[in-house]
């Protein structure tokens, strides 16, 4: 899996297919009132697939299982 952070024009940052590939959260906001995502996918181009208006994107970690914390925890859609 691909762990990606990519700002997206506010307010909304869900995808506009679901399921997602993988899970997703809202992390904040940049200065301009873009919302911060990450989310997993198995492929970059699904970030664009469920997110098309995906902006600055940025690949966290490659090759990575995904990891759940206190900050991103396992949403109740996961399997």
């Amino acid at each position: 899996m691909l762990k990606v952070r990519f700002k997206t024009p506010g307010p909304g940052y869900r995808p506009v297919k679901w399921p997602p590939p993988g899970p997703y959260w809202r992390s904040g906001y940049d200065f301009g009132g873009k919302v911060v995502v990450i989310a997993y996918a198995e492929y970059l181009y699904q970030i664009y697939e469920y997110w098309p208006d995906a902006q600055e994107l940025d690949v966290l970690e490659v090759g990575t299982e995904i990891a759940f914390s206190d900050r991103f925890p396992r949403p109740d859609w996961w399997k």
